[in-house]
């Protein structure tokens, strides 16, 4: 049975409504750097105004 490790990675709540005519760019790069070492995002992390304060990834760990 596989096992996983976890981390988190914050990004600025305003990413989420970037599309409704904001400037802020989402964090690809680090993401896409992460997705090569294996890491995927598992969910988003919100406070307690229901704003996306960071994302939760996950990866297998090597055996």
């Amino acid at each position: 049975m596989p096992s996983y490790e976890y981390r988190t990675i914050e990004v600025d709540s305003d990413v989420m409504i970037a599309g409704l005519g904001g400037e802020v760019t989402p964090p690809v790069e680090q993401l896409n750097e992460l997705g090569a070492e294996g890491w995927h995002v598992a969910a988003p992390l919100t406070d307690k105004t229901g704003e996306t304060v960071s994302l939760l990834l996950q990866r297998e760990r090597e055996p």
